[in-house]
């Protein structure tokens, strides 16, 4: 499918996008539901958009490498609202900000900026409809063409037009808000598991320091650990095998680690604060000790735990971007050994790292 669905009853189409929006907004105990709510939403956006697994245009898998990072593709881009932990923590997250933005910027249209949209839109679709528009409006930054085109077809279709201020094609790293005209809500997730590859870092870093006072980013903080774990004991079973019910994603496995500290914070105040410089002069090159009383055969790996907005976080193994990555290339460390990090900006953002 590579073309976009003209025929769509937009109707229909908007009470099954409410459906879908007030399940993934109950956060239920029952993760299955959040996986089908998700995978149904994928679904119903895809259909419309023209974008999807089986999609043909020649777009759709087109990656683009920014100063900052990598531009995932419209495909790909279109499949992290799979991921329902991500899907419906972000989701919970950005209609608190706007509660909150409304709370604090009273008598005033809340301007959201939605930068890394994608093809979907999927936070600002499906929560456009719960307000007015002039009670919030979003304007839409993506630097992929493709990715723009679908998500003003969604819009359209869903007829929502009147939520979104503009669709702009930008590097959401170097764009400059509009003088003259207040942004009270940035949410980006531009992001992979250990702020690898992806521009999160250089987006946080140029659009936090240019919000007003009282506006809010969102991911307010994304922090990175490093942790001695034991890759037998961490895999052997599945979130989906064991955390249905109320039960914390990953529960049982922090037993198993050994916990050596953090090893980057990327926290939007702190960038407001000082336009960004104090957290890599930080953060940017340290090392850490292995304990002496850890055992042989154990491997480091990093955690990554993001803060969305007040007590709404993404913890281990809620989504793919808190699953633990393990440093297989250093091999099995022992007590005394020291590792040396760093954390690398650019167009191939990630952590460096060695045994010393």
């Amino acid at each position: 499918m590579d073309t976009f669905d003209q025929t769509a009853p937009a109707g229909g189409y908007s009470r099954r996008l409410k459906s879908l929006t007030d399940e993934l907004l109950s956060s239920p105990s029952d993760r299955g539901r959040l996986r089908a709510a998700a995978a149904e939403l994928y679904t119903l956006f895809s259909s419309v958009a023209g974008v999807g697994d089986d999609s043909t245009h020649p777009h759709d898998s087109e990656e683009i490498w920014l100063a900052g990072g990598k531009a995932i593709s419209p495909r790909d881009a279109a499949r992290c609202v799979l991921d329902s932990g991500r899907t419906s923590k972000f989701l919970r997250g950005l209609h608190a900000a706007i509660l909150e933005a409304r709370q604090r910027f009273p008598d005033t249209t809340v301007e959201i900026l939605y930068a890394g949209c994608g093809p979907f839109a999927p936070l600002a679709v499906t929560l456009a409809g719960r307000f007015t528009p002039s009670a919030v409006r979003f304007t839409l930054l993506d630097i992929n063409r493709r990715s723009l085109d679908a998500a003003r077809h969604i819009f359209q279709t869903f007829g929502l037009s009147d939520f979104v201020r503009d669709y702009i094609r930008c590097d959401a790293a170097s764009y400059r808000l509009g003088a003259g005209r207040t942004t009270h809500v940035v949410v980006t997730e531009t992001m992979q598991a250990a702020l690898e590859h992806e521009p999160q870092v250089a987006v946080t870093l140029n659009l936090a320091p240019q919000l007003c006072q009282g506006a809010i980013f969102i991911p307010e903080r994304i922090n990175v650990d490093l942790c001695l774990c034991d890759p037998a004991e961490e895999f052997k079973s599945t979130p989906a095998e064991v955390d249905e019910g109320d039960s914390p994603a990953g529960a049982g496995r922090d037993k198993h680690r050994i916990h050596l500290g953090r090893v980057l914070e990327l926290d939007a105040e702190s960038c407001r604060a000082d336009d960004g410089h104090g957290l890599f002069t930080r953060a940017r090159e340290f090392t850490l000790d292995v304990p002496e009383g850890a055992g042989g055969g154990l491997n480091l790996a990093l955690l990554t735990s993001v803060n969305i907005f007040d007590s709404i976080t993404l913890g281990d193994y809620e989504s793919g971007l808190t699953c633990p990555k393990i440093l297989f290339d250093l091999g099995r460390v022992t007590g005394g050994m020291r590792v040396e990090f760093a954390y690398r900006v650019g167009a191939r953002p990630g952590f460096e790292y060695r045994l010393i």
